[in-house]
């Protein structure tokens, strides 16, 4: 069974990340909102913050996002940020 999802991250710059994770952890307007695979479709705006990557072999990372809207749908996500950098 297929427990991740598709994640990419895009800045001004362009891409700025690509990955399959099995779980996103995202600021948005009122607080955090968290992923996981199958997760039903939806847009928010983030006012931009820390997000943490579950990855598929476990690991955890987090990073400093900027201002966005993130939209999931059919396993596949998107982080449209003004930045982006690891922690």
């Amino acid at each position: 069974m297929n427990n991740n999802f598709h994640l990419k991250v895009v800045t001004p710059k362009g891409p700025a990340l690509e990955e399959d994770v099995l779980y996103a952890l995202l600021p948005d307007e009122r607080g955090f909102v968290g992923v996981l695979t199958n997760h039903a479709p939806f847009v928010i705006s983030s006012p931009g913050g820390k997000m943490v990557l579950r990855l598929k072999d476990g690991q955890e990372k987090t990073y400093q996002i900027g201002a966005g809207f993130f939209e999931v749908a059919h396993n596949q996500a998107v982080f449209l940020a003004q930045s982006f950098q690891g922690v």
